[in-house]
């Protein structure tokens, strides 16, 4: 089984039409991936300005998180994520900074990006961010090649309950390897909703250049103070997740569990901490 999956994950997430391994923005965190991958509406601390660079809360506190998945049952391709945030800069109490590093892939084929990333807001609530990032990708025949990519975003909570993102990521379409393969960019736009506070709904479309546009929505329900069930489902391709989340104190930890039609299960865990 190990020999057949192998070829698919390479084929899917490596070698399609253009570079497309967490270049192309994989969701790292367990908690949106629970919900579909729907996380482009959410102001959601600190891994959530991997997905709207304009993503950001208020008061002055600092935050950490790291995410490691497993894509599939196939270990040789797993990723791994670390980020640092802080919201309330000392030059701008609104604006929120961060930074992080990301590792995916096998010893043949790698790719690492390590990203900075700022917002703040603009006009009342309205939020607007940027994020940079050094994408270097290896591989055993070609060696190793880097290159810059730009996203921007956009966070407009438009009533209590109701949030709309934006975001357009790998604007400047980067290059990497030998060849020049493209980055694709990828255009985001989604909302979230929230009828009560123990509930929480969220979806968006993204389109990929020169690819199908895929829905993503879902959401999560808090069943106890320490305790969140989250469920979500994809289009192109049809794919199926669910998880869980734990809070105790200022620590969070969260799993999900993502169902491929051709690829199986995979697995996401992230632990996040504020302080």
């Amino acid at each position: 089984m190990r020999t057949r999956i192998l070829p698919l994950i390479i084929l899917l997430c490596a070698f399609s039409e253009k570079a497309s391994g967490s270049f192309a923005f994989n969701k790292p965190d367990a908690r949106v991936q629970a919900m579909g991958g729907a996380g482009v509406a959410l102001e959601n601390p600190p891994f959530g300005v991997l997905n709207n660079p304009a993503s950001g809360v208020t008061g002055e506190t600092w935050f950490a998180g790291v995410s490691y998945a497993i894509p599939f049952h196939e270990e040789s391709f797993d990723s791994f994520h670390g980020i640092l945030y802080k919201s309330g800069l000392p030059f701008d109490r609104d604006g929120n900074a961060g930074i992080s590093w990301q590792r995916y892939g096998s010893s043949s084929y790698r790719e690492t990006s390590t990203q900075i990333s700022y917002s703040t807001k603009i006009a009342g609530s309205f939020r607007a961010g940027i994020s940079a990032g050094i994408l270097e990708l290896h591989t055993d025949s070609n060696g190793s090649d880097s290159s810059v990519g730009i996203s921007i975003g956009a966070l407009a909570p438009v009533s209590p309950f109701v949030n709309l993102g934006f975001a357009l990521l790998n604007v400047n379409r980067p290059k990497t390897g030998n060849g020049n393969e493209t980055v694709p960019s990828k255009i985001v736009a989604g909302a979230s909703y929230r009828p009560e506070k123990s509930v929480l709904l969220t979806a968006e479309m993204e389109k990929m250049e020169s690819r199908t546009p895929r829905i993503r929505a879902g959401g999560e329900v808090k069943i106890l103070p320490f305790m969140a069930l989250r469920a979500g489902v994809t289009t192109e391709p049809s794919t199926f997740s669910g998880g869980t989340g734990f809070i105790f104190g200022n620590i969070q930890g969260d799993f999900s569990l993502v169902r491929h039609p051709e690829l199986g299960t995979g697995t996401w865990y992230t632990i996040r901490a504020m302080f």
